[in-house]
């Protein structure tokens, strides 16, 4: 590495030369005669570019990367002792250089680039995209694999040393992103990018570059549905993780990806601005321990469409303050309550926000699931109707005969015993009628 010592890198520093170095570099190896060529499509057209061989502790990466949008985020989350800026920032910067390292590093791992390359007989093969001033538009995560291979065991993987590159011609940034679309996401994004760290790059990609949506859409070729349903998806993990404490960290969602599109599919479908409100936050205390009710991208279509038997449930089981704090509910029914409705859905929100209560609510939702499950296995059946009454005498003799005792609670009950009575009324009926 040339003897060049600027503010922004550290000497010796392995992730990026200074900026005069680079371009010095680049021009010396760029006047070599009879260079082989990469055909890259570029700018609209095909353009054979030359490649040449640089030290590997070259380039620097290239913050504004689609695969770390979220894991950037997430790790100024979690290290708030942190510049804010570190990201958004001067790029040359060598503490965001480092950073974004270990982020790519760890992106790496997770597609088991470590695993392919710490076979010494796999070598690069293709050449490493550049924009004009040594930041890498393609190929950042094999970059920072090599780096990590060749500085822990230096004499394994010293084929790194010196890596192949392509310099891209001067470009826009909005001529990076139609490459970066064009060499990532039309081939992997689904299988190689999460879903939050895709929505988040295009959230940036709106608010950092003012590129609209249409014009994203055609980038990505992407539907218009497709899009603003990726940006509800991310709307509402962003909305769970601070309604948990834990604000950027995406971590916590990446793999739920299929629950938060049932999620806003399921939403999508339920009327009354209360009663969506009660699906969401109940959707979330799922989220936080599947376990109550196993496959949540199942389980939250199917809250969707028994929503009322679980709202009876849960005002039957929680404790629902009579007045409800003053935190913006009331807007949610369009200023202020009609009736007892909106006062007990107002109440059950509030509930359901409740930490204390999210283990009772998780617990009734899934068994309230589960019976309707149940029942749909079992209502085709000719003995259901005497079934489901020998279940009911079952579970009511063990009420009278365990449940008696001091320590039990009665709040809700005498309801449950009207709403039985109703029922037993109407099985009555019909049996008058055709018995």
């Amino acid at each position: 590495m040339p003897d060049v010592d600027l503010h922004d890198t550290p000497k010796g520093s392995r992730f990026g030369w200074p900026r005069p170095a680079r371009l010095e570099e680049f021009k010396t190896r760029l006047e070599v005669k009879g260079l082989a060529t990469d055909r890259v499509v570029f700018q609209g057209l095909n353009q054979d570019l030359p490649i040449i061989r640089i030290p590997i502790d070259l380039p620097k990466y290239r913050l504004v990367n689609g695969r770390t949008a979220s894991l950037q985020v997430e790790h100024l989350a979690l290290n708030p002792d942190l510049r804010p800026d570190v990201f958004t920032g001067d790029p040359e910067m060598w503490d965001a250089q480092e950073v974004q390292h270990e982020l790519l590093l760890k992106l790496a791992r997770l597609s088991e680039l470590d695993g392919y390359f710490e076979d010494a007989a796999h070598k690069q093969v293709n050449p490493l995209l550049l924009n004009e001033e040594g930041f890498v538009v393609n190929g950042n995560r094999r970059l920072s694999m090599w780096r990590q291979l060749l500085h822990d065991e230096p004499q394994k993987y010293h084929h790194f040393e010196h890596i192949e590159v392509v310099v891209l011609p001067h470009a826009t940034e909005k001529d990076i992103d139609r490459l970066e679309a064009q060499l990532q996401i039309e081939k992997d994004i689904r299988a190689d990018y999460s879903w939050d760290a895709q929505a988040n790059m295009l959230i940036a990609k709106m608010e950092r570059d003012d590129i609209k949506a249409e014009e994203l859409c055609k980038l990505y070729k992407m539907k218009d549905t497709e899009f603003a349903q990726l940006l509800d998806m991310r709307a509402y993990a962003d909305e769970y993780l601070r309604s948990r404490d834990k604000a950027n960290r995406w971590s916590e969602v990446s793999t739920q990806e299929h629950t938060f599109q049932r999620l806003v599919q399921s939403r999508s479908k339920l009327s009354g601005v209360g009663r969506k409100e009660i699906f969401k936050e109940a959707a979330f205390a799922l989220i936080d321990d599947p376990t109550a009710v196993g496959r949540l991208y199942i389980a939250i279509p199917e809250l969707a469409a028994n929503l009322d038997k679980v709202v009876e449930r849960l005002v039957g089981e929680l404790e629902l303050e009579a007045t409800a704090p003053d935190d913006g509910l009331d807007d949610l029914f369009g200023g202020g309550q009609s009736d007892d409705n909106d006062a007990q859905q107002t109440g059950l929100i509030q509930a359901l926000k409740n930490p204390a209560q999210r283990v009772q609510a998780r617990e009734a939702i899934g068994e309230v699931l589960e019976t309707e499950r149940q029942v749909k296995k079992d209502v085709k059946k000719a003995g259901y109707l005497l079934d489901q009454c020998a279940k009911a005498n079952s579970y009511l003799t063990a009420a009278a005969k365990e449940g008696l005792r001091p320590e039990s609670k009665l709040t809700g009950v005498a309801k449950q015993l009207d709403q039985i009575e109703t029922r037993v009324a109407a099985i009555r009926a019909y049996l008058a009628k055709h018995a």
